[in-house]
């Protein structure tokens, strides 16, 4: 439910009076007919209409003065009754879910998706087999390889440059005289993270670093999202705000009703009626300056997990971005620190490490700067957020939609600009080996579907924004998702060996048009392999680079042994997060709607186990 009004239109006829005829000889004065049609916008100017009969408009100029001025009281009175009305509204007003639009579960956008993921990854097979294009079989493999390794570059690059903004931030204090403030804007932050079996000890080491930021008593305000179904959610809110209500300006905790229309379980629907219950809540506080007149406040809002550590001086760096940023930028910017899943991870099995590290390279690399999407952890205006209608209850993928959600909202490209600060956040996690790899595919899972599903959304709702927008973006989100994450290492691994398979089966022989024999592609293969292996030791640099800023001093303990092991294992790595990727793609495919639900991750084995003499888990 949206908390905008929808106007209403109000019409007034001031009654005409006829002309009576008359014997007398003194002219009679012709009495005014106005017809004055008013209505209460959504924003606080007020609107009035005149229609004037054509034989009086030679009275219109006589008492003008008079009657503008009544027209201005109208006009005063009625604009702050009408904020004063959506006000009463939004307080008193309850959430009581979203009405979920008819749709084919089977029949979806994502069947494209699909389509172009397996045409480009079957290309090996089927280039080599028609007759002209055979001749440039392994110049194409050479190519997109060669295209491929062009993209790595970048992605180091774009880290580079991170890291020094990082770097520069963690070593300089922000001087406040360079942004000044006229109109006396207090900063606020509203700070939320869900909550459902998770342990407490994992949220309150979150909430923690939330409490530990400068000036947290005075700015931030924490949300705590429960769900309904959440084991003994009654002594933990009590025991969350016995602890924690004193450190923050105000400490709320919300419970998700279950069964909201439209809500599918997950973060996605619980932080979106929490954070409408607390913005609601805010609003009613007569303590709080939220909506009050005479106080110009600015509410950020800002969404974590509960297995987040928040960077130091991360809202300070929010509100000095925020500042260098005119009053237009700030309504479509959306603020995101790079990631790093660093927490406990030095006691993760290989397949868990190198991911998280991919992932965090990835963040720097591609998804910030090149404007995808939101992960995680990010923050935007209040009036950002309400616009958007808070976040969507039925998309599981909360984060990869949010941007694409809110540029419909504004009706133009909402941009992501990284705050210069190192946040944590924690890997998958379970109690043996076989938990890891379960945890670890399950995850790989729910992101590839619930990619598939935003790009769906996206899809249907393509043509509200501006073409050149809904172009760059549908290309820069296909190449991530499908081109990068799900083709690109098992193409490279299979298209070395199956183009040169597929010109011998067919007769053509291996060679090309510029490479001679099968000898000289083995060679460039081979050199592409090991110009890999260089960048998989840039991601590792990366994150060993960046960890000086880590909050809390936390760092990557990892062995030099297991490192060297882990950076072998790099590439086995990503080619079996393509493979869960590719089977999750045929599962949306084939199962349609009904697999997209959030099922959140295991969070257990991100708590300090007790001491025991038996690991349970082994360390490789």
């Amino acid at each position: 439910m949206s908390n905008k009004l929808p106007k209403s239109p109000i019409s007034v006829t001031f009654p005409s009076i006829p002309e009576e005829e008359s014997s007398n000889t003194t002219p009679q004065r012709p009495k005014l007919e106005k017809s004055v049609s008013l209505q209460l916008p959504q924003d606080d100017k007020f609107v009035i209409q005149e229609q004037w009969p054509p034989h009086f408009e030679k009275h219109r100029t006589s008492g003008n003065e008079r009657r503008q001025s009544k027209i201005q009281r109208i006009r005063n009175g009625t604009a702050k009754a009408s904020k004063t009305l959506r006000r009463s509204i939004r307080q008193f007003s309850v959430y009581a879910g979203k009405t979920a639009k008819a749709a084919n579960a089977y029949f979806r956008w994502n069947l494209l998706f699909t389509f172009l993921i397996f045409f480009f990854i079957s290309c090996c097979i089927w280039i080599p087999a028609i007759p002209g294009i055979a001749d440039f079989s392994l110049e194409i493999v050479t190519i997109i390889c060669i295209i491929l390794h062009l993209l790595w570059i970048v992605a180091v690059i774009n880290n580079i440059r991170y890291w020094w903004k990082i770097r520069s931030f963690y070593n300089s204090q922000i001087d406040w005289s360079k942004y000044p403030n006229p109109d006396n804007v207090q900063m606020k932050h509203l700070v939320g993270l869900c909550v459902y079996k998770e342990p407490m000890e994992l949220l309150m080491d979150t909430i923690d670093s939330i409490t530990s930021q400068p000036n947290c008593k005075e700015k931030i305000s924490i949300l705590i999202g429960m769900e309904g179904g959440t084991p003994d959610k009654e002594e933990k809110k009590a025991m969350l705000k016995k602890k924690y209500d004193p450190l923050c300006e105000r400490f709320i905790v919300t419970f998700h009703p279950k069964g909201l229309p439209g809500d599918i379980p997950g973060k996605c629907s619980n932080f979106n009626y929490a954070a409408r219950m607390a913005v609601k809540e805010l609003r009613a506080d007569k303590g709080y300056p939220l909506g009050e007149e005479g106080h110009n406040v600015e509410l950020l809002v800002t969404t974590g997990d509960c297995d987040s550590v928040f960077g130091d001086r991360y809202f300070e760096a929010l509100e000095e971005d925020y500042w260098k940023l005119t009053a237009d930028q700030r309504l479509n910017t959306v603020w995101q620190s790079p990631l790093f899943y660093c927490i406990n991870l030095d006691k993760s099995p290989f397949f868990v490490r190198v991911t998280g590290l991919l992932r965090a390279f990835f963040m720097m690399g591609y998804l910030i700067p090149w404007n995808i999407n939101t992960m995680s952890i990010f923050s935007l205006t209040l009036k950002l957020f309400e616009e958007g209608e808070y976040t969507h209850p039925g998309y599981q993928m909360d984060d990869i939609i949010a941007l694409i959600r809110w540029s419909l909202a504004v009706r133009r490209k909402c941009v992501i600009r990284p705050i210069p600060v190192a946040t944590l956040s924690g890997p998958t996690a379970g109690k043996n080996y076989f938990d890891e790899w379960y945890e670890w595919a399950r995850q790989i899972r729910r992101w590839t579907i619930g990619a598939a599903e935003v790009f769906h959304y996206f899809a249907i709702k393509a043509l509200r924004l501006p073409i050149w927008v809904s172009l760059t973006f549908a290309m820069k989100f296909v190449f991530y998702y499908g081109f990068l994450l799900c083709i690109a290492s098992i193409y490279t691994t299979i298209a070395p060996f199956v183009t040169p398979a597929m010109l011998s089966r067919t007769g053509h022989g291996v060679w090309g048009l510029v490479i001679p024999n099968q000898d000289a592609f083995t060679w460039i293969m081979l050199g592409f392999l090991g110009l890999q292996y260089v960048w998989f030791f840039c991601v590792f640099a990366s994150s060993y680079a960046c960890q000086p800023y880590f909050p809390q001093k936390i760092k990557d303990e990892t062995g030099i042994i297991r490192n060297l092991f882990h950076f072998i294992m790099s590439l086995p790595t990503i080619i079996m997060y393509c493979l869960v990727e590719l089977v999750a793609f045929l599962e949306v495919t084939v199962r349609g709607k009904s697999v997209c639900s959030h099922n959140a991750s295991k969070k257990d084995g991100l708590v300090a186990p007790a001491p025991s003499k038996n690991p349970d888990r082994m360390e490789v």
